[in-house]
């Protein structure tokens, strides 16, 4: 056999070789295909944050904040704690209505064409939901350990996620059961 077809055959083999021990060989402490797929976490942020994480994009220009009147909040996948997997406010600014979605990507706002309340919601003087939900704790934790919350006119209503007859409804300036 000539060397010119010797040098062929020698490549064929070492990359055989190669392939081979790379699909036989194991990392130390096992061998084989393992799952990395890993369960995706399930973030909440507290209202007060949210808020905070707004107003740093009005600072910085990304979202303009002048005139801006909030007229419902609802919180989504709400814990224990007060805190939300989404929060989402009814604004109205210059004429315009608008929902401002604060989920795990951040702010987003979208165009409502819906109606909104008339009555405004003065976020100084209403207790957010974190201390509601301490302040409550027995009452809220009767409805599950999820629950879905909105504050309209004033008045907090906790829904349960399991059961959505059940619900609570709470004064927002005083936390106190509303009748």
């Amino acid at each position: 056999m000539k060397l010119a077809h010797l040098a062929p055959l020698l490549g064929l083999c070492i990359l055989v070789l190669s392939w081979t021990c790379g699909c036989t060989s194991a990392p130390d402490g096992g061998g084989g295909i393992q799952d990395i797929t890993t369960e995706p976490t399930v973030e909440r942020i507290g209202l007060e944050e949210a808020l905070r994480d707004l107003e740093v994009l009005d600072g910085e220009g990304l979202e303009d904040l002048t005139g801006m009147e909030i007229v419902t909040v609802s919180g989504s996948g709400v814990d224990s704690t007060g805190n939300a997997t989404t929060w989402t406010l009814g604004v109205r600014q210059a004429e315009n209505t608008s929902l401002m979605v604060h989920s795990q990507s951040g702010w987003s706002r979208y165009v409502w064409h819906g109606p909104l309340p008339d009555g405004r919601v003065e976020m100084e003087a209403t207790v957010m939901p974190a201390a509601l939900y301490q302040g409550h704790a027995d009452e809220i934790k009767g409805l599950g350990e999820v629950t879905d919350l909105t504050l309209i006119d004033g008045v907090y209503t906790i829904r349960s996620e399991e059961d959505q007859t059940r619900s609570l409804t709470f004064d927002a300036q005083g936390t106190e059961a509303a009748a």
